[in-house]
């Protein structure tokens, strides 16, 4: 299944990641994507990916053709030291990824590390892109009890 980043604002992309898998990491930093979450075409060099900096304490994920697209869109901010700095923290905190014919990606060991990835890896999807945790982390953040607010289960379900 490709990727149809093709959508407009108003239109949902053709394929979202939702759901969790734990994999376990190798001493390399690779690690099999979960089958639900490969994006590959006929052709495996369509199928890449770009691992960057997160939200939370997190790795992220994306589809290189959405990191692309975000970082662009990114850059039409105002223009100013602040903006080149993000921009900048943004493009040396990210890497391409490929899979390999096992599936597995291979995030740099060092990467890994400054989240607390260690042996095993927690992958969330988050809809256009995935998060990248270590298992014993997303744990801590309580989310298993703590319902989602109703505000925003009332507005996702509108």
């Amino acid at each position: 299944m490709t990727f149809d980043n093709t959508a407009n604002e108003n239109q949902a992309p053709a394929f979202t990641f939702h759901g969790s898998y734990t994999r376990a990491v190798d001493a390399k930093g690779r690690f099999a994507l979960p089958f639900r979450f490969r994006q590959g075409g006929s052709v495996p060099v369509e199928e890449k990916y770009v691992v960057s900096q997160g939200a939370d304490g997190s790795l992220s994920l994306l589809p290189y053709t959405v990191w692309i697209e975000n970082f662009n869109r990114m850059r039409q901010g105002q223009a100013g030291p602040e903006l080149r700095a993000n921009m900048r923290k943004m493009s040396l905190a990210s890497t391409v990824v490929e899979p390999d014919s096992q599936g597995r990606v291979a995030v740099s060991t060092e990467s890994l590390a400054r989240c607390g990835i260690t042996k095993k890896v927690t992958v969330v999807g988050m809809g256009s892109y995935m998060e990248l945790w270590d298992p014993d982390v997303l744990d801590g953040l309580e989310y298993g009890e703590d319902p989602v607010d109703p505000g925003f289960m009332d507005e996702f379900y509108r």
